[in-house]
């Protein structure tokens, strides 16, 4: 278990580099003209962020596993990465070969603009989930997470917000506080003295 947890520190933060720097690639098109001739490039950023996302879902099955957790909290993330798994197959994949069919796009950018809230509050709620169960053994890293599943909740269930690359961002960072802090956690159970 200690080297798995090492093993799983590691890739959190390889993981968590991987997608900041395909958020900062997410393309932005201005015209359905540019939404096509980008489709290569979306293609590649939202498949690689699709393969990301199953491996730091894979890795905190391991955080589930060193904190003896058992609210679920490792399935709703999961459930969260399915969600944001079908937002991007349609953004990355489904929109730009309907980049002629303009009265397609507007029902196709709303369902990927809910499918990435419902993950992404998904998401939020497994990192809430996993803080209280951490509280009792790990109280600063239990409360990295209330303030990294609140905050970006709130901003979504109370703003008007419209996710786009730069708020997708600000949430990842929210969340990323979280995840580095699970990073060290299971990097720190995997020491002998742990």
């Amino acid at each position: 278990m200690k080297l798995l947890s090492r093993v799983a520190a590691f890739g959190i933060v390889g993981v968590v580099l991987l997608i900041t720097l395909a958020l900062f690639h997410h393309p932005i098109a201005t015209s359905n003209v540019e939404l096509a001739q980008q489709a290569t490039r979306d293609n590649q950023v939202h498949g690689t962020l699709i393969l990301l996302l199953a491996v730091l879902a894979s890795t905190l099955a391991v955080l589930s596993e060193a904190l003896n957790e058992r609210s679920g909290a490792l399935y709703v993330y999961r459930l969260g990465c399915a969600l944001l798994g079908v937002a991007m197959l349609l953004d990355g994949f489904v929109t730009p070969q309907l980049a002629d069919a303009a009265t397609a796009l507007r029902p196709i950018g709303v369902t990927i603009q809910v499918f990435s809230k419902a993950g992404f509050i998904a998401q939020s709620a497994a990192i809430l989930l996993w803080s209280c169960t951490a509280w009792r053994r790990v109280r600063w890293f239990a409360v990295v997470g209330l303030v990294a599943a609140i905050a970006p909740a709130a901003w979504i269930l109370f703003g008007d917000l419209l996710l786009v690359p730069r708020s997708l961002i600000a949430i990842f960072a929210t969340h990323s506080a979280w995840y580095l802090s699970a990073a060290w956690v299971l990097y720190r159970f995997s020491r002998p003295s742990a």
